[in-house]
């Protein structure tokens, strides 16, 4: 689905939480931050943080269900910057919120987990969390070179 006004332009995908819709998801950002303008390393950048994230959502969002929730993604290009909004209806849950994991320790010594999150705030430009209307929404934003296409 698609809404636009002068300035923005509004894309919206829901689908089963599962792995297998991962390249459903990945193909509508890919098509639209291209179409946005973003240059292919940002795309790649961008398609990377978005599948750390949709993974993260199919295997913890909806743990202990006998069936996937859903998750949806919202991406919302305006003059300068793209946006993706992944929303899920699971238990509250803000990636952001725990400490960087210590990249610099032995791995014998790093606790486990933290890298997912980690990679996606070096690779996005902006990386914000909150909890809405009962749903975590996890927004990935691009700011770099972007033009209405």
């Amino acid at each position: 689905m698609m809404s636009e006004n002068s300035n923005t332009k509004i894309t919206r995908l829901c689908l089963p939480a599962e792995l297998d819709h991962l390249s459903a998801f990945l193909d509508h950002i890919r098509e639209i931050a291209q179409t946005a303008g973003l240059a292919e390393a940002q795309v790649s950048r961008l398609e990377l943080a978005v599948e750390e994230a949709l993974v993260n959502v199919f295997n913890y969002a909806y743990e202990g269900r006998t069936r996937a929730g859903a998750v949806f993604c919202q991406v919302t290009v305006q003059a300068g910057a793209l946006t993706v909004d992944i929303v899920d209806d699971g238990p509250p849950f803000d990636p952001l919120a725990r400490t960087d994991p210590d990249t610099n320790l032995e791995l014998d010594q790093r606790q486990p987990g933290g890298l997912g999150i980690l990679l996606i705030k070096r690779l996005i430009d902006e990386v914000s969390y909150r909890r809405e209307d009962g749903r975590n929404v996890l927004s990935l934003r691009i700011t770099q070179a972007v033009h209405e296409g």
